[in-house]
């Protein structure tokens, strides 16, 4: 902070006696020279005076200072705490002694105590006395910045005032009359602290000196168009009343003219209350001329002009722009979190009363203006100082990001939401560089709902770009279509559908939109659900009947926030959902060793015949020492219906699975926290909410294709969902052709030619084992009629040879298959040849079956 003041030039007599320190040389014990406990104070990177102690104690320090009639003092000082009768501050204007904590005969403002209030005391050796009790200022809550002045003629009249903005527009705390003491040698400070506040005393701008008059006018500081009708106007410095409230010193353009009334603030004597008849047009630049405002001391403005405009504010013309999410280790920015918002708009936006949603912590905004087509930076308290070199910036006590996984909301003064993120770490989209000291970078502001789409980790050499544009700016238009994906079952009455991206609230809010069949109809009552609208939850005219698919239709126009419009018909069905029992959805594919910078997914499918809510199921790992689920994960968190022969990909990044492999359903994925799953070797579990295990299957290393020269990026894939999970033989690795994974469709392997006319039969006559897609396994198919048979199955090449051992003494079902995928006991590719298929069925009372069969292994030449 820094003041100067030309009127001092008219003083050079007494100079040297005068006191004036702005802290800036970074020095205290020169020029002038403070004195006492100096090695208990620094100056700090904001080039403030404060209190730097280890432990409980009074602290102090003093400067020279003869000045105390006709004289003024002003300072400004900070306590970051509530005042107590342990924990306060002084500031001496007067004393004789350079000792500040002994006896002495002077004047001091007393920084509050257990009154919580700014005062002026005389001191008589130990004793004090009270001239002027404050009024106005307080020091009762955590942080306490204000600007203080005092004066006292030479007859002993004092006056104290205070600015609790920390700027100059004094307001009069009250006035006194001592004229005990009329000599000064000292002026200093006095701290009292406990061991909690041992840092937290903050002084600056030290004047002492003759009375400053004032001869400059006052100027406009800000106007802040608080409704249609209403302009507020921030002067410079207090103003006079009668002058200020005179109706025609003031006059807006655009034939709107003077107020019908012109109020001064009850607190803030710098703040006059507008109020005009002819409102103010959406989005017209207007000016406000004003004329004959006079300061508390006479001076007059001539004539000053300023624009300004109505807006009224719409979703997405303040955004959260850029992210410092987790900062340490620093790159090049300093060591601290913070948001910036973006103003896209060509008017300037006041931000009085908006609040910042961090998860759960609400933070609200004060009188900020963010200009046209300009940035605001938001950090800690702490962090402020180092920031402002990088553009405006506003602070909180603390501002908190989480490394991944956090909701960012910005609403307005009325509690609309005019911004939003959901990021997570997989938005820096480098994984060399979410392990701190980078900036999460919006692409596009025009895209403003992209997601993760819309971000990328900063590409500047600092790490960020606080206060500027971003260095990832660039045009990434969303030209796609919303669909409707899926609607899930709040309860028999009320329904919630999702859609593919953010949407317009107010055309989800429009009734017309939606039809639903089975003499539904329209519904009661629509509801957008924010932050992001991705969704509605719609009231029903009659309840749901059970065991009846419905179909909500889209029949009007809903867009997404960039105004693409959702396609014509756009429809999902839904159903009172059914509790699934063991073996209705099933593990289908499974990707436990992704690809670099890829996740892992498990592929569910539904072989019942029942409509099931994944809300009602979890995926876990398995310990199968203890015999319990582990790292136990919810599907779904609402209502997510799957249908009897569907598929659905459970994963945490949907977009990760999409980028590496063919996608035949965008909407077939269901986003979720996933458990651990090993690369190798592992166990997946479907269960309910009861732990009831719907499916479990237990994967290895060995059940992949072995002459593949990596598993990495290859999934296990299902070959029939009628046979037993767990079957070994009923799992390959997905085929090359369809890019090793088949997430959210039929596989590449899928095989269920079951026996029809014979008791053993082999399919297909000839196959392949090339993991192209095709015929890549044999199937031995069973059919018995009863069940409690076992089986030895040996496989002989031409020659006669034992090759492959595919089951010994293993249980039957009355029904089922084996899979042989052309490799051999000494895990070598069986060439091609013709084949015998040995397989002996015996059961417990003896009965013996013996089947030979021949199969043809072949393969391109």
């Amino acid at each position: 902070m820094r003041f100067f003041f030309l009127i001092l030039l008219l003083f050079p007599f007494i100079v040297k006696s005068q006191v004036i320190d702005d802290f800036t040389d970074g020095d205290f014990t020169n020029n002038p020279v403070w004195m006492g406990d100096a090695s208990q104070f620094k100056i700090n990177t904001s080039q403030q005076l404060q209190l730097n102690s280890l432990i409980a104690d009074t602290s102090y320090l003093n400067t020279a200072s003869t000045y105390i009639n006709n004289a003024e003092w002003h300072f400004w000082e900070k306590l970051s705490f509530t005042t107590s009768a342990n924990n306060y501050g002084r500031v001496y204007l007067v004393s004789d002694q350079s000792n500040l904590q002994g006896p002495l005969n002077g004047y001091y403002v007393q920084l509050g105590d257990a009154s919580k209030r700014i005062s002026l005391y005389k001191q008589a050796g130990l004793t004090s006395t009270v001239v002027i009790t404050g009024t106005i200022a307080s020091t009762g809550h955590s942080t306490n910045p204000c600007s203080i002045k005092v004066t006292r003629d030479n007859l002993g009249n004092w006056n104290l005032y205070t600015d609790t903005l920390s700027g100059i527009n004094y307001t009069l705390e009250g006035s006194g009359l001592d004229n005990t003491f009329t000599t000064s040698s000292y002026m200093g400070v006095f701290c009292k602290y406990t061991v909690s506040n041992i840092t937290k005393f903050y002084f600056d701008n030290f004047y002492a000196g003759p009375i400053i008059v004032d001869t400059i006018p006052p100027a406009i500081l800000s106007l802040n168009v608080i409704s249609q009708t209403q302009l507020d106007v921030l002067f410079s410095e207090n103003v006079d009343v009668a002058t200020a409230q005179t109706l025609t010193n003031y006059q807006v353009n655009n034939s709107i003219g003077n107020p019908s009334s012109a109020l001064t603030d009850g607190l803030n004597g710098a703040l006059v209350h507008l109020t005009f008849t002819t409102p103010f047009t959406d989005g017209l630049l207007n000016m406000l001329t004003v004329i004959n405002v006079k300061d508390l001391n006479n001076n007059a403005i001539t004539s000053v002009s300023q624009n300004f405009s109505y807006y009224i504010v719409k979703q997405f013309d303040v955004q959260i722009n850029e992210l410092m999410v987790d900062p340490d280790p620093p790159v090049g920015l300093p060591n601290y979190e913070y948001v910036e918002l973006y103003n896209k708009t060509n008017v300037p936006i006041n931000l009085n009363g908006w609040t910042l949603m961090l998860g759960s912590s609400a933070k609200v905004l004060a009188n900020v203006t963010i200009l046209p087509d300009s940035f605001l930076i938001i950090t800690s308290t702490t962090a402020l100082p180092l920031f402002t070199t990088y553009g405006p910036v506003i602070d909180f006590s603390s501002v908190s990001l989480t490394n991944t996984g956090m909701d960012v909301i910005l609403k307005d003064a009325y509690e609309n939401i005019i911004s939003f993120v959901s990021y997570t770490d997989a938005w820096y989209q480098d994984n060399s560089k979410k392990d701190g000291g980078w900036s999460l970078e919006q692409i596009d502001p025009a895209n403003p709902c992209g997601g993760s789409l819309n971000w990328r980790a900063s590409v500047n050499a600092s790490g960020g770009t606080p206060g500027k544009k971003n260095s990832v700016y660039a045009s990434n238009p969303d030209h796609t279509a919303p669909t409707l994906t899926r609607v899930g079952i709040i309860d028999v009455t009320h329904i919630q559908a999702w859609f593919s991206e953010s949407l317009d609230s107010t055309y989800l809010a429009h009734l017309s939109n939606y039809t639903i069949d089975n003499s539904i109809g329209q519904p009661t009552s629509a509801s957008p659900v924010g932050p992001d609208y991705t969704s509605v939850k719609l009231t029903l005219s009659s309840a749901l009947q059970t065991d009846v698919i419905y179909t909500l239709t889209i029949t009007d126009t809903i867009t997404d926030c960039v105004g693409n419009i959702i396609s014509a018909n756009n429809h999902a069905r839904f159903a009172i959902p059914v509790a699934a029992v063991p073996n209705d959805i099933i593990v289908n594919e499974v990707l436990s060793n992704p690809k670099d910078n890829s996740v892992d997914f498990i592929e569910i499918y539904n072989r019942s015949s029942k409509v099931i809510d994944l809300m009602t199921l979890t995926l876990s790992s398995y310990d199968s020492i203890a015999g319990i689920l582990t790292s136990v994960n919810d599907i779904s968190a609402d209502g997510f219906l799957i249908f009897p022969q569907e598929y659905y990909v459970l994963t945490s990044d949907p977009a990760k699975v999409k980028f590496y492999y063919t996608i035949q359903n965008q909407n077939a994925f269901v986003q979720m926290s996933m458990p651990s799953f090993n690369n190798d070797d592992g166990i997946v579990v479907i269960a309910d909410k009861g732990q009831q295990i719907i499916d479990k299957f237990i994967y290895t290393l060995g059940m992949q294709f072995p002459l593949l020269n990596t598993t990495k990026g290859v999934s296990l894939e299902r070959l029939c969902p009628e046979r037993l999970t767990n079957d070994k033989t009923n799992w390959h690795s997905a085929s090359e052709p369809s890019g090793f994974a088949t997430p959210g469709y039929r596989n590449s392997q899928y095989n269920c030619n079951d026996a029809t006319t014979g008791t053993v039969e082999l399919t297909p006559e000839i196959f392949s084992p090339d993991n192209d897609g095709y015929n890549d396994v044999l199937n031995i198919n069973y059919s018995f009629d009863a069940a409690g048979y076992m089986a030895t199955i040996s496989i002989f090449d031409s020659r006669g040879r034992i090759i492959k051992t595919l089951a010994k003494s293993e249980m039957l079902g009355s029904t089922g298959s084996f899979s042989w995928n052309g490799i051999t006991d000494d895990n070598e590719k069986a060439p091609i040849g013709i084949y015998i298929i040995y397989f002996e069925a015996f059961d417990l009372k003896g009965n013996t079956s013996h089947y030979k069969k021949t199969a043809v292994l072949g393969g391109k030449l």
